[in-house]
């Protein structure tokens, strides 16, 4: 596919011009020549990139990198560590490769008819601005065939625009099918790297980039990923989860002695004392242990506790 991709590429910078004969000349084959060219550079990156992470890996029938649409399969043979919705990428990878097929049979047909047709190709000129000189021309009809060729003309002026829209679903295939190959080999540019291989017929070049890199799965790497990240959290704050709570980060924490609040030393003070009743003083002496009620009860009966009784005045 990527051959003809190439070629339709050369058709933009082919200009149409009539000749001595007022004829167009068929320039067709420059396309194909230019597309052919640019497809057997990539194409080799291709195989020595598939090639190379087959030996590494380990995968069986390494011939299939060298085959047409079989190297398509064998893209999704080298991601198995990911699927594509669930699917397996070999077997994605069988649905994308019969597609591509099939468009590879469908532009086979239009240009062997446009070659076949062209001289009974009707050219209507294109004029631009208020000169009169001829800049482009354009196919209108196909006329004068013999009968034997209408179906040319049919596939000549109708199937491009079919191809137009299977293409399309193609490319979105071959996307979601170099997602999973990127996860697997280039993680960290997987978006990049699949976007420019299902538009651009740069497919090879991205393979061999990456041929070096380990296989993995994408789960695993967001989960190292994440794993790093805390690493680098705990080295720059600290594991707030790795203290102790009565003592740590919470100064002001229940300290575990005598169930009393507070970090620091002492008893905390009796937020009640003063004129509400007992002094810090009485307070102090009934919760030092030794002066429990022989302490309370010769204070209560002296009447000599700093805070008075409330009922002295009815004495």
């Amino acid at each position: 596919m990527d051959f003809f991709q190439f070629a339709s590429y050369a058709e933009m910078f082919i200009t149409l011009s009539i000749n001595e004969d007022n004829q167009v000349d068929n320039r067709l084959w420059i396309c194909l020549l230019v597309g052919g060219l640019c497809f057997l550079i990539v194409y080799v990156f291709q195989v020595f990139g598939l090639l190379t992470i087959a030996k590494r890996e380990g995968f069986k029938n390494k011939w299939m990198a060298f085959v047409p649409f079989l190297n398509v399969y064998y893209i999704g043979v080298c991601a198995e560590k990911n699927k594509v919705y669930g699917m397996k990428a070999k077997h994605f990878a069988i649905i994308t490769a019969a597609l591509e097929g099939l468009l590879v049979i469908g532009y086979i047909l239009y240009y062997v008819s446009a070659f076949a047709v062209w001289d009974y190709i009707y050219w209507q000129p294109v004029t631009y601005g208020d000169t009169a000189q001829i800049a482009y021309y354009y196919a209108a009809d196909v006329v004068g065939l013999p009968a034997g060729m209408e179906w040319m003309r049919w596939v000549f002026l109708y199937l491009s625009d079919i191809l137009s829209w299977v293409e399309l679903v193609f490319i979105v295939l071959k996307l979601l099918l170099l997602t999973a190959f990127f996860r697997t080999y280039a993680a960290r540019q997987y978006v990049w790297f699949s976007v420019a291989g299902a538009i651009l017929p740069l497919t090879g070049i991205l393979i061999y980039v990456v041929r070096n890199n380990k296989a993995m799965s994408y789960g695993d790497y967001i989960r190292k990923v994440r794993e790093r990240n805390y690493r680098m959290y705990q080295q720059q704050y600290g594991n707030p989860y790795n203290q102790n709570p009565y003592s740590g980060g919470y100064n002001n924490g229940y300290n575990g002695n005598n169930g009393q609040n507070g970090g620091g030393s002492g008893p905390a003070e009796d937020p009640f004392g003063g004129d509400y009743g007992t002094s810090n003083s009485g307070r102090n002496s009934s919760n030092s242990g030794s002066g429990s009620n022989s302490g309370s009860n010769s204070g209560s009966n002296s009447g000599s506790s700093d805070g008075g009784s409330p009922f002295d005045e009815f004495n």
